[in-house]
């Protein structure tokens, strides 16, 4: 299953969501504005965003020091001296599977490549390398999310990607979905990024032996939850990562449909 995709510290974590309820325009997809993708991938419903006390903490001071730094020149500390080391980025999990977070994605793709600018000509063809992309054919069987670290207000890098490195058998039976009602789905697979830059993919086979969804429209919330085992300080991206992510069914839904 190689679907490619352009992704126990001592510490108490929190969670940082700046989910806002972000609805998907309704219009087509070549007529969403900017600050709209953006928003759908990072502040909707479909996306979350996770940062440890220690970095949340660290960034607030990170900019404590920043501005301390711009009044050097008025007698203020010499901005060289402050540290680098801000704590622990961010980190975003995304809902793949959902179609508005794809769509998100290549309207800032199109955006990127000039595609308002474009010959019809020229748009079709975009349009048609990216059919794959949107239609998403193994979502049809799998659940899809996907885990970037971001960059905080202190880092202008990110050094290495979330799981960069590690095999699926080290994920095996530590990562699932669970649904309110106690149903569960393990992690079956995984593609692990090859850059700092790139997301993490993971695969939730989405029905039963049955044919039965695991989330379904009348399901209230489900989570991505870790395990304590996987959380140890055996595992160098432990500190990064919640115990449970959760996510709310009708915050995902598109009229009567599921969007996930």
């Amino acid at each position: 299953m190689k679907y490619r995709i352009f992704i126990f510290a001592a510490v108490v974590c929190v969670f940082t969501s700046a989910t806002f309820a972000q609805k998907v325009p309704d219009k087509p997809l070549n007529q969403w504005g900017k600050e709209e993708s953006l928003k759908i991938i990072n502040e909707s419903a479909w996306a979350k965003t996770y940062q440890s006390t220690a970095g949340a903490a660290g960034a607030a001071a990170g900019q404590v020091a920043r501005e301390q730094g711009q009044s050097a020149g008025r007698g203020g500390s010499d901005p060289r001296s402050v540290a680098r080391d801000f704590g622990p980025p961010p980190i975003r999990v995304r809902l793949h599977s959902g179609l508005p977070i794809r769509q998100a994605m290549v309207r800032l793709q199109q955006f990127d490549a000039g595609y308002d600018k474009m010959s019809d000509a020229d748009k079709a063809a975009f349009d048609a390398a990216k059919k794959g992309f949107i239609d998403c054919s193994i979502c049809k069987d799998y659940y899809v999310v996907t885990i970037t670290k971001d960059r905080d207000a202190g880092r202008t890098t990110v050094e290495e990607g979330v799981f960069q490195g590690m095999s699926f058998d080290e994920l095996k039976g530590q990562v699932k979905l669970e649904a309110d009602n106690g149903e569960f789905r393990e992690i079956v697979q995984f593609n692990a990024p090859k850059g700092p830059n790139e997301m993490t993919v993971m695969y939730f086979k989405r029905t039963d032996a049955a044919g039965k969804a695991l989330i379904r429209p009348e399901t209230k919330s489900f989570k991505l939850t870790f395990s304590s085992d996987f959380r140890s300080p055996k595992n160098r991206f432990a500190y990064l990562i919640p115990n449970t992510l959760d996510f709310r069914v009708d915050k995902i839904m598109m009229g009567d449909k599921l969007m996930f």
